[in-house]
């Protein structure tokens, strides 16, 4: 699935590059954080090793203090909240009336941020739920449609299903259900067509 994400996000370089250049791309990688990533990171880019094994997880740390560093955090949780974050903040300077983004995960989120307080919660729990939530509501409130590519997986249950649902009806957003296989063509022709939504 990894690969097929890293495929999907090239070739949505590529397609832009090529076909609109003006219009503006980001890349965020989301994990336990969000980064920003360049097209050249990418391609070098491996999915973030499983560093705690418990059936259940309940971990928060402060970031604000200067003792504690990235690197000293559990690297492989979803932190959806964060990553629409950094999204909402880059599109806010994008004086377009085309402004999306686009969410690709397998399920729930397992990490968010209160403040300076980075929350793990493992099953995901409602608290992280709420938060993203919130976020998401920003995005709207901002003009920013949220189109979440939900890509299947081992432990992919009902309920991120309805997560992505409840989401999207939130929102006023969109769910794709694609197999990882076909994720670069979906993700695609959606950035297409809703280009010709707009300038019809």
């Amino acid at each position: 699935q990894y690969i097929n994400v890293k495929r999907m996000a090239l070739a949505m370089q590529g397609l832009i590059t090529s076909e609109y250049p003006g219009d503006m791309l980001r890349f965020i990688e989301m994990y336990t954080f969000a980064k920003i990533r360049t097209p050249g990171e990418i391609i070098e880019m491996m999915p973030k090793m499983v560093t705690i094994h418990d059936p259940w997880v309940r971990l928060k740390c402060d970031m604000s203090d200067e003792n504690v560093s990235e690197h000293q955090v559990h690297p492989h949780f979803t932190n959806i909240q964060h990553s629409l974050q950094l999204a909402r903040r880059h599109l806010a300077a994008s004086d377009t009336p085309n402004r999306q983004i686009m969410l690709i995960t397998d399920g729930l989120p397992t990490a968010h941020f209160e403040g300076s307080w980075l929350y793990m919660l493992y099953p995901p729990d409602p608290q992280t739920e709420a938060a993203t939530m919130r976020e998401a509501q920003l995005c709207r409130k901002e003009g920013i449609t949220i189109n979440i590519f939900l890509i299947p997986s081992w432990s992919q249950s009902q309920e991120d299903i309805q997560f992505a649902y409840r989401m999207a009806q939130a929102t006023r957003g969109r769910v794709f259900f694609t197999s990882g296989k076909d994720l670069d063509r979906f993700v695609l022709w959606d950035y297409v067509q809703k280009r010709r939504d707009i300038i019809a």
